[in-house]
């Protein structure tokens, strides 16, 4: 049977504060990933591991390990994108539904509610044991291209991320428990 989780915001009561001052860090840290999309056009998912980095105030580097893998590696408002010995660079201001989905990560690891709540919608259940949040981008463009993510995890660490994408396409990503560089 399954756990039933009440909403965390009841009147008066700042759960998402809670939680983001949890999630917060000053320190560089380290949360190992496995990814598992499922795509409607393949007879089986495709699984990658790898590891997604934060170094405060604004740097976020996604390895993906493998013979397909590929560095990400923002900074500010530039996104390098590494793969087979080749490197793009995409300026974050001109492509506003990426900048929303890097801001993501960013608010969650800075504690940045503000940015948080005008780029998502927010919906926030259970507890600092076990909370789940449902984020609906507030960009229509974005929120056409990814209807809706929810992040699971449990007291400061998120575990679980899973993007609900258009086309019947969808991301799971779980992770590690953070590891800290001070």
């Amino acid at each position: 049977m399954g756990l039933l989780l009440a909403p965390l915001s009841a009147p008066g009561d700042d759960t998402l504060g809670a939680l983001l001052d949890a999630l917060a860090t000053e320190r560089t840290t380290t949360l190992a990933f496995e990814e598992r999309r499922d795509d409607p056009m393949l007879e089986f998912p495709e699984t990658q591991s790898g590891s997604l980095a934060f170094e405060p105030p604004d740097t976020l580097v996604r390895q993906v390990d493998g013979p397909r893998g590929e560095t990400v590696h923002i900074e500010g408002d530039t996104l390098t994108l590494e793969r087979r010995g080749s490197s793009r660079e995409i300026d974050l201001n001109e492509q506003p539904a990426l900048a929303t989905l890097t801001g993501l990560f960013r608010a969650l690891l800075t504690g940045d509610r503000e940015t948080l709540e005008s780029d998502f919608e927010i919906d926030i259940t259970g507890d600092m044991d076990a909370w789940t949040l449902e984020l609906v981008p507030r960009d229509r463009a974005l929120r056409r291209m990814v209807p809706e993510l929810s992040l699971k995890g449990a007291e400061g660490e998120l575990r679980e991320l899973v993007t609900i994408e258009a086309g019947g396409h969808q991301s799971h990503m779980r992770f590690e428990p953070p590891q800290y560089k001070d």
